[in-house]
């Protein structure tokens, strides 16, 4: 990581103590509650449309409020700059989800997830709502079906397979749509901005094994600061 990576990785971290201990915040997702210095004017929209959305009651279910934030994350994917140079940016080699912003209240996070070209999540399962929207290479996504899910395995069968790329927009709605692949189908690394449930600590996330049907935790874990990665809990 450049020297200005970590800076602004350090400052955001800086940032998000303060507005915590304004907003009382759970120290325990101090992390969550950061949101760079280096955000653009677009995300600033798109967490203001998430949080709207969020909060307008007409809005009667996860479909109409992924609805209201597609226009803002349209918008974001077209802006120049659509989020801070660093966000584009994998740890070490591998893939990674650089935190955005997350809403103080634990109801979303916003992360620019990369994918180094060639390299895939493996099939998992997203527990709640999400919008995702694809800035930079593609990503070839495949979607499941599931035939039995029994917490702990469960029996899958594809249903679609799209490759996306920029400017083009996707929801998770579990349960019908929750479970997914995506590989990055290049060129060059995959780069997508998620608006998640939740905090990453807290965003409910499942792993499936193919080989034996068995579902396994799949949680967000903080690697380095503002830096999160998947990790397979295969013992659990």
């Amino acid at each position: 990581m450049s020297g200005e990576s970590a800076h602004w990785l350090e400052r955001r971290r800086q940032v998000g103590e303060d507005d915590a201990a304004v907003k009382g915040v759970d120290p325990r997702h101090v992390a969550d509650a950061t949101v760079g210095p280096m955000a653009t004017a677009a995300l600033d929209a798109l967490v203001a449309a998430t949080a709207a959305a969020l909060d307008d009651a007409s809005l009667v279910d996860d479909r109409a409020r992924a609805e209201a934030i597609a226009p803002a994350m349209h918008a974001l994917l077209e802006a120049e700059p659509p989020i801070p140079a660093d966000a584009y940016e994998p740890l070490d080699g591998a893939a990674v989800g650089n935190l955005l912003y997350a809403d103080p209240d634990g109801r979303f996070h916003v992360l620019a997830v990369v994918f180094p070209e060639g390299t895939s999540s493996g099939v998992h399962h997203h527990g709640c709502w999400g919008v995702i929207g694809y800035l930079q290479g593609s990503d070839e996504e495949t979607r499941y079906r599931a035939l039995a899910d029994r917490g702990s395995s469960a029996q899958l069968e594809e249903a679609s397979r799209h490759v996306w790329s920029r400017g083009d927009v996707t929801f998770l709605l579990p349960p019908d749509d929750g479970w997914h692949r995506v590989r990055s189908a290049g060129p060059g690394d995959g780069v997508s901005v998620h608006v998640l449930c939740r905090t990453p600590a807290d965003h409910p996330h499942r792993f499936w094994d193919r080989n034996t049907e068995a579902v396994h935790p799949y949680p967000f874990i903080e690697v380095k600061p503002g830096r999160w990665r998947s990790e397979v809990m295969w013992n659990h």
